[in-house]
């Protein structure tokens, strides 16, 4: 199988290193990722400035612009000729759960590609402290288990698999879940550096929810590995409001 692999840490960060030879052996590997790190970007391009694509290694390159760039790079530049059979976003280190999925470079880079019909995944690993190594190991067991299952042939077209994995050693993993994505009930609140003018985001930590039961945040709690389908379209499912509206024929 043909494998782009990107993230939003950078081309050179471990996560990143830790699915390339979790992969390698057994399928041809493409790597374009950020040359900076771009944690908190989500779909954001990089429109106002040019972006240079450096070759840092056999079929593998770095680009000055955010995951999405990288992975519109990939498409269109680098393998236009060989497209890719899958796309995976990762290692993550920090889980992206609920809200937080809007925000994530890593998950971004995955709905990119979706966009375009290929299969694509998404994977992170909860880290709670700052000081903590995250568990690369433990995510790359996850991967290994569900690549095995066929899972890059089951994702329905459109739609993004979001992998979280807790933080916890392989044998401590209490399971697997298909789970939804959580809302938080609150936000992570700001530090004022200078009362009033200057403003920094708080350190992250665990929030409450609204409706747990089946959520991405759940799963997390309990030590399973949370799975969850986001689709690329997002049109809502919602009944539409009842207007009378024009449908612009004369």
């Amino acid at each position: 199988m043909r494998i782009l692999l990107t993230n939003d840490d950078g081309y050179d960060q471990p996560g990143l290193l830790e699915l390339e030879n979790l992969l390698k052996d057994e399928h041809e590997i493409w790597i374009v990722a950020p040359l900076h790190h771009c944690s908190g970007t989500s779909h954001a391009l990089g429109l106002y400035a040019s972006m240079e694509l450096k070759e840092e290694g056999p079929r593998k390159w770095s680009l000055e612009g955010t995951p999405t760039d990288c992975v519109k790079v990939a498409l269109m530049e680098v393998m236009k000729d060989n497209p890719p059979d899958l796309l995976i976003s990762g290692i993550n280190p920090g889980a992206n759960l609920a809200n937080n999925i809007f925000y994530s470079g890593t998950v971004a880079a995955a709905t990119e590609a979706a966009l375009w019909d290929i299969t694509s995944i998404a994977i992170s690993v909860q880290v709670t402290s700052l000081g903590r190594k995250p568990f690369f190991r433990t995510a790359s067991s996850v991967l290994k288990s569900l690549m095995e299952t066929g899972i890059a042939e089951k994702i329905p077209e459109g739609t993004v698999l979001n992998i979280n994995v807790p933080e916890v050693e392989p044998e401590e993993i209490t399971g697997m879940k298909w789970t939804k994505m959580a809302r938080f009930a609150a936000d992570i609140s700001f530090r004022q550096l200078e009362p009033g003018r200057v403003f920094a985001y708080d350190r992250y930590r665990s929030l409450p929810v609204v409706d747990p039961l089946d959520s991405d945040v759940d799963a997390i709690s309990r030590s399973m590995v949370s799975l969850t389908l986001l689709d690329s379209n997002r049109t809502s499912s919602a009944v539409p409001p009842d207007l009378e509206l024009t449908d612009g024929s004369s």
